[in-house]
């Protein structure tokens, strides 16, 4: 599979200090940021998308990739005609409106001043118990399950139905995805 080029996260490079245009939030489809960011720097619509540096191993190679920050949000600037057109982009699960504007742009500059700190930033996923997750990492890959707490950290109860039964896991925050 070719290699995409790097994928800018702001078009243009002014964005945050545009004069009072119209923010919208676009929740993706789960992996979509980019490919959505892509189609809206395709047609000219101001966006951000805050995205942090990642290093990894695969396959004895350390391999660095640009991932998004919030996983499944997309901030970009457009008018009410625009605004529902991102649906027709194929990547778009859902759009919101922003009530308090300055408070958006305010909380996107700080965001960007953190990444230009160039320190580790991740978001941290609201590991609470009751919440949903689905195991990302791991021999329990791709099973689903409830965070519960205990004495011994985060736990992950994964809900067997089929036998009526619950089973608790042991997982590292990072083995886990909120759904």
């Amino acid at each position: 599979m070719p290699t995409l080029p790097p994928m800018p996260d702001r078009n243009p490079a002014d964005v945050l200090d545009l004069p009072n245009d119209y923010w919208f939030v676009a929740r993706t489809k789960p992996r979509q940021e980019k490919k959505f960011a892509r189609w809206l720097l395709g047609r000219g619509v101001p966006f951000f998308l805050p995205m942090r540096t990642r290093q990894r191993s695969w396959r004895n190679r350390r391999i660095t990739s640009q991932e998004p920050l919030l996983a499944g949000y997309v901030f970009f600037i457009a008018n009410i005609e625009m605004a529902h057109k991102v649906y027709d982009s194929g990547s778009v699960a859902g759009r919101m409106d922003v009530n308090d504007q300055d408070g958006l742009v305010a909380e996107l500059k700080r965001i960007d001043q953190l990444l230009r700190t160039g320190r580790g930033l991740s978001e941290v996923m609201g590991l609470i118990a009751g919440r949903e997750v689905e195991i990302t990492a791991g021999p329990c890959a791709g099973l689903r399950g409830v965070i519960a707490q205990s004495d011994k950290g985060t736990q992950l109860v994964v809900k067997l139905d089929l036998l009526g039964r619950s089973l608790q896991v042991p997982l590292e925050p990072s083995e886990v995805e909120a759904i």
